[in-house]
């Protein structure tokens, strides 16, 4: 015996079809808004915890100029068939990445294959305010040289003793081996690279390993991201020190 359904039947299964159907929508978003509300609470849990507020978490911090020593025309040091431009832009883009998640803002003197003449890096660094800048280099020797070293003002400012110092000692713990800071030149302690001679904050010229020998050429390559992180974390630790630790006390 077959059933009846009236019109007005069917129309209340489809009533209530749609009422199932809104209610399963409605329970959809109040299970998201509570993931979204745990989340966020665990943010902000994590800001404060860290002696912060939520608007720590979204401001930019200060600039920080990197430079990607030589470029274009100026190939830098040759050996073992590299060239030092491409090695120092190839780890200055990742050095920039890491102290972009930093929440750093970080200005660059190049982004690619081009020669920026010395003493216009230290000036891009002045026009764009920086508070740290490093210049990335790889060094060179005729006989057996390996490991990191730094170049500061002749003049030995702390500020820049410190970033050089937090840079190399990370870059130490990746492998590399600590040779010194330098003040002034190679041939010359009372002369200074354009770099740190016209530069108005705390520089320093970081020589990344030698590029005239193979072991640190294997450093430099085989832990790339390593070393840039080691580099953002001695830029970082050094801002900190000098420019966050009277705020937080």
């Amino acid at each position: 015996m077959s059933v009846q359904i009236t019109d007005d039947e069917i129309r209340q299964i489809i009533l209530r079809r749609k009422q199932k159907e809104k209610e399963r929508k409605r329970r959809k978003k109040r299970i998201a808004l509570a993931i979204c509300l745990v989340f966020l609470a665990g943010i902000l849990g994590f800001s404060f915890s860290t002696g912060g507020g939520i608007f720590t978490l979204f401001q930019t911090r200060g600039v920080i100029f990197i430079d990607a020593g030589h470029g274009g025309e100026d190939p830098g040091a040759e050996a073992l068939g590299r060239k030092e431009k491409n090695d120092t832009l190839e780890l200055a883009l990742k050095v920039r990445k890491y102290l972009r998640r930093k929440r750093f803002k970080v200005v660059m003197s190049r982004t690619d294959d081009v020669n920026v003449d010395r003493p216009e890096r230290a000036e891009m660094a002045n026009e764009a305010e920086a508070k740290l800048m490093v210049s990335l280099h790889r060094n060179q020797s005729d006989g057996e040289g390996q490991g990191v070293e730094a170049w500061i003002h002749s003049g030995g400012n702390s500020s820049a003793t410190l970033l050089a110092d937090n840079i190399l000692r990370n870059l130490e713990k990746e492998g590399f081996t600590y040779r010194k800071i330098g003040t002034g030149t190679l041939p010359d302690a009372s002369d200074n690279y354009s770099e740190n001679r016209y530069s108005s904050m705390p520089s320093c010229i970081i020589e990344v390993g030698f590029i005239s020998n193979e072991s640190d050429n294997q450093r430099f390559d085989s832990n790339l991201s390593g070393n840039a992180k080691a580099i953002a974390n001695g830029i970082e630790t050094t801002y900190e020190t000098l420019y966050e630790k009277d705020s937080e006390e």
